[in-house]
């Protein structure tokens, strides 16, 4: 029996395997440092290791690109190392026997590798070991760059 730790960040729900997640902090502080990769909006401390803080908003299509604030981190284990993802206080711990998972159609992003319903609420799963190589690597560097720009104009 799997089970997923279902969050939300702003307009975005989605769900992590729980056997990936480490643990949750809440109030917990970040800070932004120089010449982070454009999708990190800063890192913070868990047991003397920095670990980044991944921008959820550029993972909804109406992001806000870090100007919210969240509650809680969740930190997950990948392939990488460990993340952080941004959350707000719905945070909860469901098996998937409590809804129902289909595989990620082709018209969603490869970081969704299916979706899980669980009481009428839509939450993406998401790949994290995709999240942690393609986002802290630059590879969102150009579409948060050009989203800073349009909203300087």
């Amino acid at each position: 029996m799997s089970r997923f730790g279902l969050f939300s960040a702003g307009a975005l729900s989605f769900a992590i395997p729980l056997l990936q997640i480490k643990k949750i902090l809440q109030d917990s502080r970040s800070f932004a440092l120089p010449c982070l990769p454009a999708a990190v909006t800063g890192v913070l401390v868990d047991e003397d290791r920095p670990v980044p803080v991944l921008d959820v908003e550029l993972l909804h299509d109406n992001s806000t690109c870090g100007e919210k604030s969240y509650h809680y981190h969740v930190l997950v284990e990948s392939e990488y190392g460990t993340l952080a993802l941004p959350a707000d206080l719905s945070v909860r711990i469901v098996s998937e026997q409590k809804g129902t998972i289909t595989t990620a159609l082709k018209d969603y992003p490869p970081w969704v590798v299916g979706i899980f319903y669980c009481q009428e609420m839509k939450h993406l799963i998401l790949n994290i070991d995709f999240l942690a190589i393609e986002m802290t690597q630059g590879f969102w560097r150009s579409t948060s760059e050009a989203d800073a720009a349009r909203r300087h104009q």
